[in-house]
């Protein structure tokens, strides 16, 4: 790095691609608000959408844009707001939320691993933030558990019979080695 160049940091990239860009849209808070709690928040949300790509944050902006509220329709939109369509786009990865991988990381991914549901379980924790609860929500991740395996063992056999992959089995199968490498890492890491 040059002298005089700093890096931008995540925080500074939201601002950037977000934020920035409805402030510049219109975007205010509503008169005779706290500007103090406003700037919170709004460096809050730009700390909790650090996850996403630069492109995400494109189509967030494109997303929110129309979201405003108020009359004019040019308020900022709640925190809570931000975050559901965030969510929506791309799930933030339970690993920059301590406390649900720890719940995910004990009983909960042990239990998923034993009952061979792990890459499963740990994707539905990843959407959701929440355990599968319902009968509903534990019979959906069974059944994608079975798909997943059942998938993964057929792009497997491909493999050991030298049969090339094609681009859509390459990609489920990095996926699907990429969450369990994660899933595991934190069953393991509660456990150490």
């Amino acid at each position: 790095m040059s002298e005089g160049q700093t890096t931008e940091t995540k925080r500074d990239r939201v601002r950037r691609l977000l934020l920035t860009q409805l402030a510049e849209n219109g975007f205010h808070f509503k008169r005779g608000s706290d500007a103090e709690a406003g700037r919170k928040m709004l460096d809050r949300l730009a700390d909790d959408l650090g996850y996403l790509s630069d492109q995400q944050l494109a189509t967030l902006y494109d997303c929110m844009r129309t979201k405003g509220e108020g009359a004019a329709r040019n308020l900022w939109p709640a925190y809570a707001t931000f975050v559901t369509y965030a969510q929506s786009l791309a799930g933030r990865p339970l690993s920059e939320m301590p406390r649900l991988a720890a719940w995910f990381g004990g009983k909960a991914g042990r239990d998923a691993l034993e009952g061979n549901r792990l890459v499963a379980e740990f994707r539905f924790w990843r959407k959701h933030h929440s355990p599968p609860v319902r009968d509903f929500q534990m019979r959906g991740v069974m059944s994608e558990a079975a798909a997943i395996q059942d998938r993964v063992m057929r792009i497997r056999d491909k493999q050991r019979r030298e049969v090339p992959l094609d681009a859509a089995e390459r990609h489920d199968l990095e996926a699907y080695e990429r969450d369990e490498a994660e899933a595991l890492s934190m069953v393991r890491g509660a456990a150490a």
